[in-house]
Parts: C-alpha cells; sequence; structure tokens
C-alpha cells in the first residue's frame, strides 16, 4: 500500500473517530433509505472502517451531505468515503463500472462513451 493510501486510511481515521454511533444519519440517508442495512449508512461506515472491513458498498453512497447536516458531531462522512473509494481506485478493487466511467471519459470526454456530434 502506498503512503497516500496511508495517509488517506489515518485521514479517514481522524473523521470517523469522531462518530458517537448514535444513528441520526440513517434518518436523512439517502442511500439507507434504499439499501434498509446499516452498512448503507454513515454509521455502519464508522463502524466498519475501524477494522478496515468497508468494500465496494462505499459506491453506493450518494455523497449528498445530508448526514452532514443532521449529525450532532458535524462529521463529513462524505469525505472520508471520497478517501476510501481513493484507496479502492488505488488498490485496483473499484467495481467495473467505475473503471467503465472513467475509460469512457477518457476515450470520449463524457461518462457514457458516446462522442457528442459536430
Amino acid at each position: 500500500m502506498s503512503i497516500e493510501s496511508e495517509n488517506a486510511k489515518e485521514e479517514i481515521k481522524e473523521i470517523i473517530n469522531n462518530c458517537i454511533k448514535c444513528g441520526s444519519c440513517k434518518a436523512n440517508c439517502p442511500s439507507f433509505d434504499v439499501f434498509k442495512q446499516e452498512i448503507y449508512c454513515p454509521r455502519g461506515f464508522c463502524i466498519l472502517f475501524k477494522d478496515y472491513a468497508y468494500g465496494k458498498n462505499v459506491y453506493d453512497f450518494c455523497l449528498d451531505k445530508s448526514c452532514k447536516t443532521i449529525c450532532p458531531a458535524g462529521i463529513d462522512i462524505d469525505e472520508a468515503i471520497i478517501k476510501a473509494r481513493k484507496i479502492l481506485v488505488e488498490n485496483k478493487k473499484e467495481v467495473p463500472e467505475v473503471t467503465n466511467v472513467i475509460s469512457n471519459l477518457n476515450k470520449t470526454g463524457n461518462i457514457f462513451g458516446v462522442r457528442e456530434k459536430d
């Protein structure tokens, strides 16, 4: 693992260590609303990350800052999730859809892989 990944892990830990596990984030989380599983809410991410047990589920968070607005500790979990995504990409553990989007952007300039007509 690179120095950048190690630094990102430490930065994530600093963010999530402030989580008081109250569950307020669940009430305002669109991802939890859809999946109805603890791993898809910010509190679940904080619990899983303590053991570095997060995975591809980090791509299922919508990153809309709604959890931060309701969090009594003011945790910016979106920042932690973005860092976790970067770690997965760096370690080639991202989901195929992410790889496809990046490839399409590089080839055509848009996420769908279709060139605009002149």
